[in-house]
């Protein structure tokens, strides 16, 4: 059986657990303070890794390890506890900051998306099919493309909108799915499905 590793994160990721929609007015300020968060976070786990590393050199106790994290770091004496005391199957104290560094990297990418999206700004565009001049907007202010059709669309084309993502706003009177790349590649695959054209 692979051992388990020793390392472990300092605390979870942000204290803002709830989801952040692409669509809300305060996202991207939402994904700048996690990011914030996170990089705290890092820094606070090796700066505690660094001073775990030196004590153990000095044979240093486990007690005095936490209270010189807690004192340098600003971590809680139990978040220092679960890095510094190690159980029976645990080889190695410490902090990993894999998974907090990846979860950054991903924050960063998302948010430099949505400020593309901000920038490209809301565009619509009208396509003839056989269900009518169909408009499709892609709606910047919250964050869908959407399908707007000149009555209401019949069973088959329902169908094909439903099988590509897309759901039926009564608020928006759009048919919408999340603005990104595979919501544009889905919105022409149903334009060229509903034309009688063969997706692609």
């Amino acid at each position: 059986m692979a051992r388990k590793s020793a390392k472990r994160k300092a605390f979870p990721h942000g204290t803002d657990d709830e989801p952040i929609r692409s669509g809300d007015p305060v996202a991207m300020q939402r994904i700048v303070t996690r990011i914030e968060e996170l990089a705290l976070s890092i820094d606070r786990m090796k700066a505690a890794n660094a001073i775990i590393r030196r004590m153990e050199k000095d044979l240093s106790s486990e007690e005095d390890m936490i209270a010189a994290v807690v004192a340098h770091t600003g971590l809680s004496a139990d978040a220092a506890a679960r890095g510094i005391k190690l159980a029976p199957w645990q080889s190695r104290r410490g902090f990993t900051t894999t998974n907090s560094r990846a979860e950054l990297r991903r924050l960063q990418q998302r948010l430099a998306a949505i400020a593309r999206m901000k920038e490209r700004g809301t565009q619509t565009e009208k396509v003839e099919t056989s269900a009518g001049a169909v408009e499709i907007k892609e709606n910047a202010d919250i964050a869908r493309i959407q399908l707007i059709f000149p009555g209401k669309p019949d069973d088959p084309t329902r169908r094909v909108l439903k099988a590509n993502g897309f759901r039926w706003s009564p608020s928006q009177g759009a048919w919408q799915r999340h603005l990104n790349e595979s919501g544009r590649y889905a919105a022409q695959r149903v334009l060229k499905m509903i034309s009688g054209a063969s997706a692609a």
